[in-house]
């Protein structure tokens, strides 16, 4: 039985159950700014928040790249679901019990592409999981996670897996009847030999599973079971439509509700870490997919993170790699930067299996450090403090990192803790420093005049511009419409109008749609508006007006705007919008549309003339 459309009274009934603050709140970080919230775009990488949630009118917009709508669309978006996809999901968030009838079936497939592929690595990770845990083929890969410390119970929580040497995934999708040559090429789970038959990519490795922020297996990343210096320890997926191993993190679907809750993430090394982690309690690491860390991680975590910790090796290849993760991480952007350094030169799996689950937990709480006490001990490295010239190097490069503190106070225990140790007088220091911290504001205010600049660039588009400037007869089309929508009594008088019609096609489009819309809903309702219109660009123009200060609604505006529409022709108002446009093409020196509207604009004003010469 295929699955059955959702009538509207529950399509209703979920949307109205939820508050749209509570759903986008569990994938972006929000906070307060008037009657709005605001955050970082999940949609777009920005340094300043233009994400924005009205939770009265129940619906998102972004000011930069212009995304908008209410809770089904945003989770369309972000898990690239189809609507009656979100309906569902939006249920199951908010723990609302849907008709079964009315749920996707596990066994219908998808229709796009990407759906089609997550299929294919769902089945494929349960195939692997059954494997290892259920079959003779796993027996050695399941004695090897069992002596690393990994209970069944882990191994069920992260459906970690085994691909044996024997090839089978063929047989196991002509089984599931999914024969379709070119998905399976495109599907990373098979290499392409010369002859163009397909070779499996994974023989012989415990397989984790690598999942998106919504927990849907898109790539795997494979572990050698046996030592063979031929072949690389970790083997990853190949990148494809789903997985860029820039923008994901292990673990990041199951750790964002901690790092949510608790406002702080430790990032680790590798899987093996992040699991040894989890084994101690802390449910909030998360670990990068085998290479340096990125921008595009670091700025997934900080949509859900104030505070992040860095906790790698700590032997000296992994406080080098600390440092460079704090270095990447401490221009860029906003958080609060620690270091947790391990004894021994221990790993975090290392020292879980030395001194216990609850040694480590403990250790990780008792022992954080702040970005500043890391550089005062790793800058130590390899350097004979007794000295002059190590001296000298040591202090500079420390000076150099308390210009870039924010923290008064902390500035002033890190000069006076200095001074101590070496012997030297603390105004020689202060001088030093204020030096250096002239310089760094200065490459500061660079850098954003930079970024500003380029997200200018990034983000000027049609669509923007249009936002804000609108000619005086669109400007009175909008306020009648947007009048229309929210006054009962506005809307009956327009309806009523015979010879009224809005001039431009949109407008004229939502204000008759709006019609079948308040013969199934009594009173006007922004978000469930946005469903009833089909079209894209329609409700990003109900966006816009829902975003816009119209006031007090009185009489006297409504009969301005009806006359003013109603004397105007048609083309008059479109040599305004031509005049507009040209008018923005200058302002950015777009040429290319000064040459085109302008010839437009000749082509209108011969229009004009000859409908003069005629009457």
């Amino acid at each position: 039985m295929s699955q059955r459309r959702i009538p509207t009274e529950v399509i209703d009934q979920v949307r109205s159950s939820v508050n749209i603050l509570d759903i986008v709140g569990q994938y972006v970080q929000l906070h307060r700014s008037g009657n709005n919230w605001f955050g970082l775009c999940p949609f777009h990488t920005e340094k300043t928040g233009s994400f924005s949630v009205n939770e009265q009118k129940q619906f998102f917009h972004c000011f930069s790249c212009g995304r908008g709508g209410n809770v089904f669309k945003f989770l369309m978006e972000i898990e690239d679901l189809t609507f009656p996809e979100a309906v569902s999901r939006t249920a199951e968030l908010a723990s609302i019990e849907l008709d079964q009838a009315y749920l996707p079936k596990a066994n219908e497939p998808a229709h796009s592409e990407n759906g089609r592929l997550k299929q294919l690595y769902a089945q494929v990770s349960q195939l692997y999981h059954h494997i290892l845990v259920n079959t003779k083929l796993g027996e050695s890969a399941l004695e090897y996670l069992h002596a690393r410390g990994l209970s069944d119970e882990i191994i069920n929580e992260f459906q970690l897996g085994y691909a044996p040497t024997d090839e089978l995934l063929q047989a196991f999708f002509h089984e599931k009847k999914i024969d379709d040559y070119q998905l399976l090429r495109r599907s990373g789970l098979f290499s392409e030999r010369k002859d163009e038959t397909l070779k499996e990519r994974f023989n012989d490795r415990i397989m984790f599973p690598i999942r998106d922020q919504m927990g849907q297996v898109i790539a795997f990343s494979g572990r050698a079971l046996t030592a063979d210096k031929k072949v690389p320890k970790y083997l990853n997926s190949p990148e494809g439509p789903l997985f860029n191993k820039r923008k994901i993190l292990f673990n990041f679907d199951k750790a964002k509700k901690t790092i949510r809750h608790t406002g702080e993430v430790f990032l680790f090394e590798g899987f093996m870490d992040v699991l040894a982690a989890w084994r101690a309690g802390i449910k909030n690491g998360v670990a990068s997919m085998g290479t340096s860390l990125t921008t595009e991680q670091i700025y997934l975590l900080e949509q859900t993170a104030t505070k992040l910790y860095v906790c790698y090796d700590g032997d000296a290849p992994g406080k080098a790699a600390a440092r460079r993760a704090l270095e990447l991480i401490s221009p860029l952007h906003k958080f609060e930067l620690g270091v947790v350094l391990l004894p021994e030169k221990l790993d975090p799996d290392e020292y879980v299996k030395k001194y216990g689950e609850a040694s480590f937990a403990d250790f990780v709480m008792q022992n954080r450090q702040t970005e500043l006490e890391f550089y005062l001990e790793y800058y130590k490295q390899n350097k004979n403090l007794e000295n002059e010239h190590d001296q000298l190097e040591y202090i500079t490069a420390i000076l150099e990192k308390v210009a870039q503190v924010t923290d008064p106070l902390l500035r002033d225990l890190t000069l006076g803790r200095l001074a101590k140790e070496f012997g030297i007088e603390r105004v020689n220091l202060e001088s030093q420093l204020q030096v250096l911290l002239t310089r760094f504001q200065a490459e500061q205010v660079k850098e954003q005049v930079n970024y500003k600049h380029s997200e200018k660039i990034a983000y000027t588009t049609k669509k923007s511009h249009e936002k804000t400037r609108y000619s005086p007869v669109e400007q009175a089309e909008r306020l009648l419409l947007y009048r229309s929508l929210h006054e009962q009594n506005v809307y009956l008088r327009v309806r009523a109008l015979a010879d009224f019609s809005f001039i431009h096609e949109e407008y004229e489009t939502i204000f008759l749609l709006a019609e079948g819309y308040f013969e199934h809903y009594a009173t006007y309702e922004s978000a469930s508006f946005l469903d009833y219109l089909k079209e894209e660009h329609l409700r990003q123009i109900v966006i816009a007006l829902e975003l816009t200060e119209y006031g007090e609604a009185n009489e006297q505006e409504i009969d301005d705007c009806l006359a003013f529409i109603m004397k105007r022709s048609p083309l008059e108002v479109q040599i305004e919008a031509v005049k507009e446009k040209i008018a923005q093409a200058k302002r950015i020196n777009d040429s290319q549309t000064i040459v085109t509207q302008t010839a437009k604009l000749i082509e209108l004003l011969q229009k004009k003339q000859t409908e003069k010469s005629i009457i």
